[in-house]
């Protein structure tokens, strides 16, 4: 099995999924800013968060190569898991809205609610702390199943077939958050938040281990 990762920015990598991936003996390949549409030799899909919007296409236009890989992946029942833009993108391909929140950006740990069922939540938590930094969200995509909302944003968790959406960030270590924080001090500054409010080695964990039962139940 091989799994291709859409990457946008270096520091948001795939995180603990590279560990995740490995140990079961799968292969991936990055591709950052697609610039080609790759073959069918890729089994899963997994796109990552950035800063630019779904509806910047213009702007970045390497985002129109990978709503058409999400196509072809969806076409192709192919397992796929998005990871805030990742799920933003998602939710475009199947031909929801996309735009910025009313509620401004959301970064930090936030708490969301199980609405719905799915295997890949069977063994999460009804209340689940998660990592969020983004300011965009999108209506549910037609035919799609919500399994995690939240009153700010109630889009947190979708399934469409075998693709699933994260507006959250489950894939993050805590380099990883201490790198985001060194890098966007700016946007943490401007919401007045204390970036040491963001590291917490405990809901870290929780979150890597929550990312192994995901892995398992979608692939």
């Amino acid at each position: 099995m091989k799994a291709l990762i859409l990457r946008h920015v270096l520091i948001e990598h795939a995180g603990v999924f590279e560990s995740i991936l490995s140990s079961k003996n799968i292969g991936f390949s990055y591709i950052d800013n697609a610039s080609y549409i790759p073959t069918d030799e890729y089994d899963f899909l997994m796109v990552l968060g950035g800063y630019m919007g779904v509806y910047e296409s213009s702007k970045y236009t390497f985002l129109l190569k990978e709503f058409k890989i999400i196509e072809h992946f969806l076409k192709a029942k192919k397992p796929i898991l998005g990871i805030c833009l990742g799920a933003q993108m998602l939710a475009h391909v199947l031909g929801a809205k996309v735009y910025k929140g009313e509620s401004g950006k959301e970064i930090g740990w936030c708490d969301i609610k199980k609405v719905g069922h799915h295997k890949f939540s069977e063994d999460f938590p009804n209340t689940l702390r998660v990592f969020q930094w983004h300011q965009d969200t999108f209506d549910l995509p037609k035919n799609a199943t919500l399994i995690y909302s939240s009153k700010a944003y109630p889009h947190q968790a979708f399934v469409y077939e075998n693709a699933v959406g994260l507006q959250f960030h489950i894939e993050l270590t805590s380099d990883m958050i201490k790198e985001w924080a060194n890098e966007y001090k700016d946007d943490l500054k401007e919401e007045n938040i204390d970036p040491n409010t963001l590291l917490n080695d405990e809901y870290v964990n929780i979150a890597n281990k929550l990312s192994y039962k995901l892995i398992e139940s979608i692939l």
